[in-house]
């Protein structure tokens, strides 16, 4: 009996180790995306306007945890940021009264690609590194 209840034990053990290291999003990829990316920002919602321009320079600086971006509208605007190992990654911001700004991309190599929805226009970014 006792055997059988330390093995069970074990057995679990083992089991959460492999998820809690399976589940973690960031494990091993602490600070791989980090640095300067440039690039254009396209839109894809929305009519172009003063309020959704049709095409923008945009900027995002990766550092640790904090992505921030930088286009004609927002300057150095700040985000938590915790990529997943595939470099997968899906920020959200909701700020006071109707601000939000949802970001979900993927970063390969030194490329970022990514469909940014701040209402009420939707963009595409791709950004380079360097």
């Amino acid at each position: 009996m006792w055997e059988q209840t330390f093995s069970s034990r074990c057995l679990a053990s083992a089991l959460g180790l492999c998820l809690a290291i399976g589940g973690s999003p960031a494990l091993g990829a602490e600070h791989t995306f980090d640095g300067d990316y440039s690039g254009k920002r396209v839109l894809t919602k929305g009519s172009g306007s003063s309020d959704c321009p049709a095409k923008d320079d945009v900027s995002v600086t990766i550092r640790g945890e904090v992505l921030s971006f930088t286009n004609s509208d927002l300057r150095n605007f700040g985000i938590g940021f915790v990529p997943h190992q595939d470099g997968s990654f899906h920020v959200i911001y909701t700020g006071a009264g109707d601000a939000a700004v949802n970001i979900v991309g993927h970063i390969t190599g030194d490329v970022m690609e990514a469909d940014v929805t701040n209402p009420p226009c939707e963009y595409h970014w791709h950004l380079t590194k360097g």
